[in-house]
């Protein structure tokens, strides 16, 4: 692996695990066993190093998206697989992330801002798709639903008005998600979200 990949993907877990604000380029430099001097010849400053962070994490979660959807059997397995890669990268998530990038990184904000109205209009054909199969019910209006979705993902990120004091993250994930993709399905999608949750053992 390339120093300056090397680079990208251990800064990535720092800045997810730690937020953004709290590390600077020697505590990066430092963690990745190399010299401050060398981590500023590859990235100009911690501006440059985030934004290829967050372009990498990005990528990575379109590829990982297409994958599920080209490998799933079905729309609700598809969205099932979808909830529980979201679950599982959201674990170690800092809380202030959201906080740092918006305050300090506003460009970069817009940025993931932009992507996200884009990935709106990418769930379209497949909630179309489960129409088709008999899956997702016909009777709703599927872009103000993903907005819904979206607003209480950034509400939960934002963590100031929900009370991570007293429930989990991934409990609010849980509900949130569950809820989401209970609600869009019809009574026999709902009886393949009851076997995978079973067979998964995941908390509904």
């Amino acid at each position: 692996m390339e120093l300056k990949d090397r680079i990208i993907k251990e800064a990535s877990l720092l800045f997810f695990n730690n937020g953004i604000k709290s590390m600077t380029m020697s505590d990066i430099a430092n963690e990745l066993g190399i010299s401050k001097r060398t981590l500023y010849e590859v990235f100009r400053d911690k501006e440059e190093l985030l934004e290829k962070c967050v372009n990498a994490h990005m990528e990575k979660t379109d590829e990982e998206i297409n994958e599920l959807v080209n490998n799933s059997e079905d729309v609700i397995d598809t969205l099932m697989r979808i909830y529980a890669k979201h679950l599982n990268n959201m674990r170690n998530v800092h809380k202030t992330i959201t906080h740092d990038l918006r305050k300090y990184h506003a460009n970069i904000y817009k940025k993931i801002e932009c992507k996200q109205k884009e990935d709106t209009h990418v769930f379209m054909p497949l909630m179309k798709k489960g129409v088709d199969q008999g899956l997702i019910r016909d009777d709703i209006n599927f872009e103000i639903l993903i907005w819904l979705l979206k607003s209480q993902f950034k509400a939960l990120m934002d963590g100031d008005f929900i009370p991570t004091d007293k429930y989990s993250i991934n409990e609010f994930i849980r509900a949130i998600i569950l809820n989401f993709i209970r609600g869009i399905a019809t009574p026999l999608g709902n009886e393949k979200i009851n076997k995978i949750v079973s067979a998964l053992k995941v908390e509904a």
